[in-house]
């Protein structure tokens, strides 16, 4: 990877959580630096001219200790505040503050979600969870279909270890926290989990049928990976 002539963006790992790592290489750099954007959820790592890639991984491996302090601090629970943008299902809204409005509301032609001046955290949730039920049963059931399969029932749960579920009774359960993130990874997690009714394992064959109906399911599966874990905070 070349470090030196231009941006580039990789995992760091630490323990078992990952959070996104940008390589930006500075001319005027005297020295390795790491520094958390909490607001982008990322790291980011400033690259002198002459660092090389050992130097780059020995400071990096250095760093961890640091690292892991920061991403225990990452784990608290935050929430929209107005001024600050959120996307569901693709579409990038403003969040501003609305004193006429006693709950949180889309205005589509302004892209704004309004928020009212006492917004309690269950009522965002609950509003995401309806936006929710508007999509991931349709992606569900148009999967289970081509499979020729049927579901008995779709259930939508603030699940903060899982993004999806599939009994032996063919209910499945989804993260209604998946309207948060781009519609073609919400549809893969719909994917995987309707497909579970005819594999209940993760086999050869399992992932041969996820491929048929969702070819980029590897690309949404890194999505995932990488940018989940700050959706599950929300």
């Amino acid at each position: 990877m070349n470090y030196k002539n231009s941006m580039t963006s990789t995992v760091f790992t630490c323990g078992e959580q990952e959070i996104p790592l940008k390589h930006k290489p500075n001319p005027r750099a005297k020295r390795l630096s790491l520094r958390l954007s909490s607001k982008e959820q990322s790291l980011v790592l400033t690259i002198p001219p002459r660092a090389s890639g050992s130097q780059i991984s020995a400071f990096l491996k250095q760093c961890k200790p640091w690292v892991e302090k920061q991403l225990s601090n990452l784990t608290k629970i935050f929430s929209i505040q107005p001024g600050e943008e959120v996307v569901l299902h693709g579409t990038v809204y403003q969040c501003v503050l609305d004193p006429l409005r006693r709950k949180p509301a889309l205005c589509q032609v302004t892209n704004t979600l309004r928020l009212p001046p006492q917004c309690l955290q269950e009522d965002l949730h609950e509003f995401f969870k309806k936006m929710a039920g508007k999509v991931l049963p349709g992606y569900t059931l148009k999967a289970a279909e081509m499979l020729g399969q049927q579901v008995e029932k779709i259930t939508l749960r603030d699940s903060k270890s899982r993004w999806g579920s599939c009994s032996g009774r063919k209910t499945i359960s989804l993260s209604w926290r998946l309207v948060l993130a781009p519609p073609e990874v919400a549809h893969y997690v719909c994917v995987h989990e309707a497909v579970h009714l005819i594999h209940m394992n993760h086999s050869p064959a399992f992932w041969q049928a996820v491929e048929r109906l969702c070819p980029r399911y590897r690309t949404h599966k890194k999505w995932l990976k990488v940018h989940g874990p700050a959706l599950m905070r929300i």
